[in-house]
């Protein structure tokens, strides 16, 4: 959801429990307004906006962004995750401030304690004050906060420590510059009483299945057999949650497919997956997140399919699928380890995670994302487009059959046709074996070989890999290149000719010497330069032919 849809949705709403609004800045107002929200439920404070929700905007909010990030990190006891952005709305710029409800509640702004009550930051009652602390002991004793007895210092992967500890520093307020693992530990409540919690071993024991079984994680890939699904990579992961993410997004690596894509501000091609990466990575942040690892039989699978990915977890949401597509608190079933998790920047901004898979996927062009919320259990599914028809642009059907008409003239007309299926498949998700393009391309598993042995011959694609079952099938430099030259003639309209004038400008030669050559008038050469130039926004002939010659075209 972009700013102009998540503002748009907040000025629906009237002032609550959960929102204000403040026509301009004041940090002694906004603190009040933050600690309250800390201390009740959440909340989300938008500043720019009258009450009466006209749009005045904030001067120089880039910079008060930070500013007020800062302030209240140090005027707010103890310390809690905020998130300040800077949203835009009808070409003004407002500032929206996000906070979970409180996990050390009561918090403190200026020696004072604030609640909410209604839409109104008052000072809390004693009896407040005695509920937020009753709160507060029972959330001491919650299943992340208790010891996972046994774990020393030794059992810690204080590499992953040291990392987080350098991302944060500049939130931390500890005593000391230095690193010192008990004291960071403790300044975030994951080392108490002398004992590491069990947030901390799921954050960063080494081998946290020693002292916390259920926290394993299942992946694997699945083809479809003769008799139902096969599973062809199953893995258990045994690491912490930083440890067990990179190896969950390798496993996407390996089995997911690279689409084609190509820059046309910068003249680069960027691939990305086929569901795109950043939606994944959110889905995956947010299963290792909020899961409910209390309970023995708690578990978490991602299992990859032909047709789909299923992203599975133990746990329980406050919010039905309709809830989660539009701007909302989010709501930690596990605060300590999404505070971390938060200031490392590895989950999108509170509330928005969700927001951005489903924009993401719409964006590919991929069928809705779906969330089933069951009773005890949260299953995220991105839907996967492994067809090849309709994804292949027209101008890449053309480089596609120009390749294989020019590399294999003698070839009938069904071998050419199936030669381009195969290549168009190949260009579509590179780095595959065998098995993944007889899925796709539904040619017959005895001729693909010969297919693809005939492809490598022609120069088009080339195997990569130390091993047969290792590796996969890519681009030759020489078909990457013709893509990405077919790809420009066709987008900006460049005849031959067009190319033919730049060449020779390239040769060193002059108007009137192309001008014999071409039959072409002067005039009519410089109005094509002018043209071409104006194309590709170059100042001058010179920037015209390098950039023509940096994408291959001459």
């Amino acid at each position: 959801m972009n700013s102009e849809l998540l503002i748009k949705d907040l000025l629906k709403q009237e002032e609550n429990e959960q929102l204000e609004f403040k026509e301009v800045v004041r940090k002694d107002a906004i603190g009040k307004t933050i600690c309250g929200f800390l201390n009740n439920n959440g909340g989300q404070l938008l500043i720019g906006v009258t009450n009466n929700k006209e749009i005045r905007g904030v001067d120089d909010a880039d910079k008060i962004c930070t500013d007020i990030e800062l302030y209240l990190l140090e005027e707010i006891v103890p310390e809690a995750p905020v998130m300040v952005s800077v949203e835009i709305y009808k070409d003004k710029k407002l500032l929206l401030l996000k906070v979970w409800e409180g996990s050390k509640q009561p918090y403190i702004f200026k020696g004072s304690i604030y609640y909410r009550r209604s839409d109104k930051t008052i000072q809390a009652s004693s009896r407040e004050i005695s509920e937020l602390i009753h709160k507060r002991q029972e959330t001491e004793i919650h299943w992340e906060r208790q010891a996972a007895l046994g774990v020393k210092l030794e059992d810690l992967d204080i590499e992953e420590l040291e990392k987080t500890f350098e991302t944060m520093r500049f939130d931390l307020k500890l005593k000391s510059e230095k690193f010192e693992p008990r004291e960071f530990l403790s300044h975030y409540g994951l080392y108490q009483d002398g004992n590491f919690t069990n947030a901390a071993v799921l954050l960063f024991a080494n081998h946290p299945t020693r002292f916390i079984p259920q926290a394993r994680v299942r992946i694997a890939f699945l083809t479809k057999g003769k008799t139902g699904d096969v599973y062809e990579d199953d893995r258990l992961l045994e690491g912490n949650i930083f440890k067990n993410r990179i190896a969950i997004l390798d496993f996407f690596d390996k089995h997911l497919h690279l689409r084609r894509k190509f820059d046309y501000n910068d003249w680069t091609r960027e691939d990305d997956y086929e569901i795109p990466m950043k939606a994944l990575r959110e889905g995956v942040m947010n299963s290792l997140v909020h899961r409910e690892y209390s309970s023995p039989s708690s578990a978490l699978s991602i299992l990859v399919y032909p047709d789909k990915v299923e992203i599975s977890n133990t746990g329980k949401s406050p919010y039905k699928q309709k809830e989660l597509l539009k701007s909302h608190l989010s709501m930690p079933y596990n605060p300590d380890i999404a505070h971390i998790v938060f200031l490392r920047g590895l989950i999108e901004k509170i509330g928005r995670g969700t927001i951005m898979i489903a924009d993401e996927c719409k964006i590919a062009g991929l069928k809705a994302p779906v969330w089933d919320i069951g009773h005890q259990t949260v299953k995220l599914t991105f839907f996967r487009d492994i067809k090849t028809e309709g994804v292949v642009e027209g101008v890449v059907e053309g480089a596609i059959e120009g390749a294989i008409e020019g590399a294999f003239k003698g070839a009938t007309k069904g071998v050419k046709e199936k030669l381009t299926k195969l290549l168009k498949a190949i260009v579509i998700y590179e780095g595959k074996r065998v098995p993944d393009y007889t899925l796709i391309t539904d040619l017959k598993g005895s001729s693909m070989e010969r297919y693809i042995r005939q492809l490598r011959d022609g120069g088009l694609i080339e195997y990569k890999g130390d091993a047969s079952h290792t590796g996969g099938y890519y681009l030759t430099g020489y078909m990457n290149r013709l893509l990405d030259a077919y790809d420009l003639l066709y987008r900006y309209k460049i005849s031959k000719e067009e190319l033919d004038i730049v060449k020779m400008l390239a040769m060193g030669l002059v108007l009137s010497d192309i001008s014999k050559k071409l039959n072409l008038r002067v005039s009519s050469i410089e109005k094509v330069i002018a043209s071409l130039k104006s194309k590709f926004n170059a100042s001058n002939s010179t920037q015209l032919i390098k950039i023509l010659s940096d994408v291959k075209l001459i």
